[in-house]
């Protein structure tokens, strides 16, 4: 390559860097179908599509296979959500990462250029979210994670588009793991998702740290994702293996990044909080597994505290932001 060519080429990789999009599946088919066509028209210049499929029998993997311009990266089991993102973006080669789960449909081709705008514009940007709409619903409820009192709010008051288009204080204290947009040294230092249970253990842990390590969450307003995997109805049995991951998983995010005094305000109102929901859910489902999975989910909370707390050592040490400030930053009203 001449002078001249390497000069050009190193100017076109930094207007142009190179962008990763990262999705995990698993027996996804019926939804990578109408993910991943969009996906491989996307409008800018230099990006690669990397699947993670963590061990699917439904043909997903004949599928992606006959998508030419794929990268794949094969689990012979599935390994959980946690682990099977974190694969994901260790095998991307992009300078920035757009995560995605296997049902986020992507609307906009020129995405990724907007999304390295808001990601440039804020100084030390952290994770840059995408709300997400459900198909079918007129109202948004997914443009980020919030705290309060007894922990993470799971259920945020739904919004129309064009109330989150006029939100002015676009800082959020995590992105949702549906999607996430940032660059991959960020999220190496970070340390990724903790790989110590599958699931429920990922943006609930890793938004608060980004802001504890000196960046920031910010939600891109201009534009929305829809969610295709919903309509899901859970059995007991499928509802019990879910909250048997919340209790430990929200606890263990919570004693390794807030600060003690945090701690000691949250963490009871979160154990009453959630042992009610277990009490609620074991009525509503006619079955005593809810509640047994939320005694399992304290168990294993304990059983890693040991490993939390060197964690949550590691992780204080590097602490750059004297306070818990996600926990101030309030979800947005309608307008």
């Amino acid at each position: 390559m001449s002078n001249k060519n390497k000069k050009h080429h190193k100017k076109e990789s930094k207007k142009y860097p190179k962008i990763s999009i990262v999705m995990l599946n698993y027996n996804g088919l019926k939804y990578i179908k109408k993910t991943i066509p969009p996906l491989l028209d996307m409008s800018y210049p230099d990006y690669e599509i990397l699947i993670v499929d963590n061990g699917s029998t439904d043909g997903s993997i004949e599928y992606i296979k006959k998508q030419k311009k794929i990268r794949l990266v094969k689990n012979k089991r599935n390994l959980g959500y946690s682990k099977g993102k974190n694969i994901g973006v260790e095998n991307s080669k992009g300078k920035y990462v757009l995560l995605l789960d296997n049902d986020i449909l992507v609307r906009n081709k020129n995405i990724i250029e907007e999304l390295l705008k808001t990601h440039k514009k804020e100084k030390n940007s952290g994770f840059v979210y995408v709300p997400v709409k459900d198909r079918n619903k007129k109202k948004i409820n997914a443009y980020g994670l919030f705290f309060t009192f007894y922990g993470s709010n799971l259920n945020l008051k739904p919004l129309k588009f064009n109330s989150i288009k006029k939100i002015k204080n676009k800082y959020i204290p995590s992105p949702d793991g549906k999607n996430m947009f940032f660059r991959k040294e960020v999220w190496e230092e970070l340390g990724g998702f903790d790989e110590s249970q599958s699931f429920n253990l990922d943006d609930i842990d890793i938004g608060p740290r980004a802001w504890i390590y000196g960046y920031k969450n910010i939600l891109h307003n201009k534009d929305f994702f829809m969610h295709l995997g919903i309509g899901h109805t859970f059995s007991a049995e499928e509802y019990s293996k879910r909250f048997k991951l919340l209790f430990s998983g929200h606890s263990t995010s919570m004693f390794k990044n807030f600060k003690t005094k945090n701690i000691i305000k949250i963490f009871p109102v979160f154990f009453i909080f959630c042992f009610i929901k277990s009490i609620r859910y074991s009525y509503k489902k006619r079955s005593l597994r809810v509640f047994l999975a939320f005694l399992s989910s304290i168990i294993l909370f304990m059983k890693k505290i040991k490993n939390t707390l060197k964690k949550r050592k590691e992780i204080q040490f590097k602490r750059k932001v004297n306070n818990d400030i996600f926990l101030k930053i309030k979800p947005p009203k309608q307008k």
